[in-house]
């Protein structure tokens, strides 16, 4: 009786720590949609954010406006020279197969909802359009996903 107790409890604690173990890793191995690389400076890199998913999934519209808005926000958060923010925006686009993001309106999108993830209001992401170089017409759109 005790011995098959014994082996009940083994068999048991041996099931946890192998799904346990299998739960665990998977969570932490497995984050398709996360966004890594902050701990490296703004500085007009793109490598702040990088996407762990595949190509196919990296070339998506919502996937490059996930990055092109947590990039924007986190460069205005940290203050960097505007002429850095084009270099950057330049390198996520290329990543996920976006040419001319200047006249995009999925970057419009994205950089106005950055920005307002910043806590811009509309004056200062004017500001920062003029600053960036953005033309008339995308800071517009811009402008318009502050407000």
């Amino acid at each position: 009786m005790l011995g098959s107790r014994a082996l009940l409890l083994g068999t048991l604690a041996a099931t946890f720590v192998t799904y346990g173990c299998q739960l665990i890793s998977a969570s932490v191995t497995s984050p398709s949609d996360s966004i890594s690389g902050t701990g490296h400076a703004i500085g007009g890199s793109s490598d702040a954010i990088s996407v762990s998913s595949g190509s196919e999934a990296s070339s998506d519209k919502v996937t490059y406006e996930r990055d092109l808005r947590a990039y924007t926000s986190t460069f205005v958060k940290s203050g960097a020279e505007a002429s850095t923010f084009a270099p950057g925006a330049t390198r996520i686009a290329a990543t996920h197969g976006v040419s001319n993001w200047e006249t995009n309106s999925e970057s419009a999108d994205a950089i106005g909802a950055g920005l307002k993830d910043a806590k811009q209001n509309a004056a200062q992401a004017q500001a920062f359009c003029t600053s960036v170089g953005l033309s008339s017409d995308l800071a517009k759109k811009v402008v318009a996903q502050v407000d």
